[in-house]
C-alpha cells in the first residue's frame, strides 16, 4: 500500500467516523469504525512492528480497548474514541515510512563500506595463506589452522555469492550477512598474524 493511498484511506476513515458519531443507533457505526481500524492496522502492522515497535504495541493496546468496549456494547464510546486511534495510526505509519527510509540509507552506506573494505581483507588473507603454503603460523597448531582456513574459504565463497547476486528484496538481509562475513575475515587475518590495517 503506497503512502498516498494509505493517507487517503485514513482521511476517508476519519471523515466517516466523524459523520457517524451523530447517529442514533451507534452499534453499526462502532462496528464499522473498529473494522476500518483493524483493516488499516493489518495493512501497515508489519512495518510499524519493525520500525516503531513501541508505538505499534501502544496502538494495538488501544485497538484491544475498542474491541473490549464493543463487546460490552459501549458503542458510543467506540465511535467517540476511534478517530483518535485512526489519527495515531496515521501518524505512526508516516513516521515508520521515514524510519524505513533512514534505515535504508544507513544500510546502503554500510554496504558501500563493505564493498570497499572486504576485497582488501580477502586479498590480504589470500596472500598470507599463499606465503604460508599450508603451514600454520608459528604458535598455531595444525588442526586449529585448518579450521581457520576452512571457515575462511566458506566465508569467501559466501561473500562472492552475496556481492554478485544482491537483490533489492533481500538487500538488508544480504548486508547483515555480509557484516558477519567481514567479522570472519577479520578473525582470519588475526589468526594468520596479519596486522589490522
Amino acid at each position: 500500500m503506497t503512502i498516498l493511498r494509505t493517507a487517503a484511506l485514513y482521511a476517508a476513515l476519519a471523515a466517516g467516523l466523524l459523520g457517524l458519531s451523530g447517529c442514533a443507533n451507534q452499534q453499526v457505526p462502532a462496528e464499522q469504525a473498529l473494522a476500518g481500524i483493524e483493516k488499516s492496522l493489518e495493512g501497515s502492522g508489519e512495518q510499524l512492528k519493525k520500525y516503531l515497535p513501541e508505538r505499534y504495541e501502544a496502538i494495538v493496546a488501544k485497538v484491544e480497548g475498542l474491541r473490549s468496549s464493543l463487546a460490552q456494547s459501549e458503542y458510543r464510546k467506540v465511535v467517540k474514541e476511534a478517530p483518535a486511534v485512526v489519527e495515531e495510526l496515521r501518524r505512526a505509519v508516516a513516521d515508520a515510512a521515514i524510519s524505513r527510509a533512514e534505515a535504508r540509507i544507513a544500510v546502503e552506506a554500510e554496504w558501500n563500506d563493505l564493498i570497499k573494505v572486504v576485497p582488501g581483507m580477502i586479498t590480504a588473507a589470500d596472500e598470507r595463506l599463499a606465503k604460508l603454503a599450508g603451514r600454520p603460523p608459528e604458535g598455531t597448531d595444525r588442526e586449529a589452522f585448518q579450521q581457520v582456513v576452512a571457515r575462511y574459504q566458506e566465508a569467501r565463497t559466501a561473500w562472492g555469492e552475496a556481492a554478485s547476486s544482491i537483490e533489492t528484496s533481500t538487500f538488508e538481509a544480504t548486508v547483515a550477512n555480509s557484516r558477519n562475513l567481514k567479522a570472519v575475515f577479520a578473525e582470519t587475518l588475526a589468526a594468520l598474524g596479519v596486522p589490522a590495517s
